[in-house]
């Protein structure tokens, strides 16, 4: 561990590596929760209904987290997890089961938003990215896990007790999150700046907007193109590109506090590019995936701390939903984007790659042309 992060700061990224956890668990065996309800035709929709609510949820998550207080989005969101995993074994119908993931996307776009204020509350400016980069590895070590034990637990428990385990891992996150003090400030302004956004974080959601796209248009493509090459392991270019993203995410925060956010991303969007090309060229499949995994890693912690820099602790909450309002949406763009291109052209992989390439090298420029505006601040 880091030394000289407050022990606050490791009792909150536990919280959020078992809030991740809690629902992540549960994506390997909801397609068989459709299958069994006469659903197959509607197992394309599980994801995008989860995303869509959450994107709805981040305005008024930032809102939340700047008048509330952080520890009420934190505790909110995954108070609605506990309930939501409850009531997946009464969904009985399709309209109910998607009712339910629709309430549980909603809820998951509250609590990032708490913990990721929390973080740049209580970390000196000259260490947030390196904190943001150690909160990533934990957020991101529930997701993970949650996609190699959700199956296991189905085996040991069945599908009762995996949605009992996604309330208790919820819940158990509750217990966490009620013991972290609340940082949002005592006093506030009587018109808070800029309604439920916060003009000053634009930059940095734009270039989340941009290097999300390719993002979103991989996790939508990749399964079927790895299988195409001959892979068994449909998920294997998505394990090396997470696995390299969480090796580096520390290093790289490191390195924005020193050089500056838009540096870190020009950093991270560059190997993005290289990766993407290699993908559109054909010529190596797994060096595309570490590079891609390392872009994120820088790309990730850069651009939180850069929203933090801008934002005041009375703005803090609106600025990130900002930002997760810009990553759900890029997301979604590039997963209809290369749903499009792969229907118009079946065999058009390297259409995508392409597609995902450009929006990479525009991030790139972005990137690049923000620090020449101010090359060693981070408060950019």
């Amino acid at each position: 561990m880091a030394k000289g992060l407050p022990g606050n700061f490791w009792l909150m990224s536990t919280g959020s590596l078992l809030f991740f956890l809690s629902f992540n668990i549960l994506l390997p065996e909801l397609p068989e929760v459709l299958r069994k309800m006469g659903g197959q035709a509607y197992i394309g929709f599980i994801l995008p209904a989860f995303a869509f609510s959450a994107l709805l949820a981040r305005p008024f998550s930032g809102w939340i987290t700047d008048k509330l207080g952080r520890k009420h989005a934190m505790i909110g969101g995954a108070l609605f997890c506990v309930v939501a995993g409850l009531l997946y074994p009464w969904a009985n119908t399709l309209w109910l089961f998607f009712l339910i993931r629709f309430l549980h996307g909603f809820s998951t776009g509250f609590s990032p938003t708490g913990f990721t204020a929390f973080t740049t509350d209580i970390i000196q400016e000259e260490r947030r990215g390196e904190a943001l980069g150690w909160q990533g590895i934990f957020s991101n070590s529930g997701t993970a896990a949650g996609y190699a034990l959700g199956a296991s637990m189905v085996i040991l428990w069945g599908q009762q007790g995996l949605f009992v385990a996604s309330s208790v891992l919820a819940f158990l996150a509750i217990l966490i999150f009620s013991f972290l003090p609340e940082t949002k400030p005592q006093v506030e302004k009587t018109q808070p700046e800029g309604g439920l956004f916060y003009p000053k974080a634009m930059p940095p959601s734009l270039l989340m907007l941009l290097v999300c796209v390719p993002l979103g248009a991989l996790l939508t493509v990749m399964p079927d193109y790895t299988a195409g090459l001959g892979y068994s392991n449909k998920g294997i270019f998505l394990t090396v590109y997470i696995g390299s993203s969480l090796l580096v995410r520390v290093f790289s925060g490191k390195l924005s506090d020193r050089l500056g956010r838009a540096a870190g991303i020009g950093i991270g969007t560059a190997f993005q590019v290289c990766a993407l090309l290699l993908l559109f060229f054909e010529t190596a499949f797994f060096p595309a995936a570490v590079l891609y995994g390392i872009g994120q890693g820088f790309n990730a912690p850069s651009l939180f701390a850069w929203a933090g820099d801008v934002s005041t602790p009375e703005t803090r909450g609106r600025a990130l939903s900002m930002l997760f309002i810009a990553l759900e949406t890029g997301i979604i763009i590039g997963g209809l984007g290369s749903g499009l291109i792969l229907n118009l052209y079946k065999t058009g992989f390297y259409l995508v790659f392409g597609f995902c390439a450009l929006a990479s090298v525009f991030a790139l420029a972005v990137a690049i042309n923000q620090h020449k505006k101010s090359p060693l601040t981070r408060t950019l």
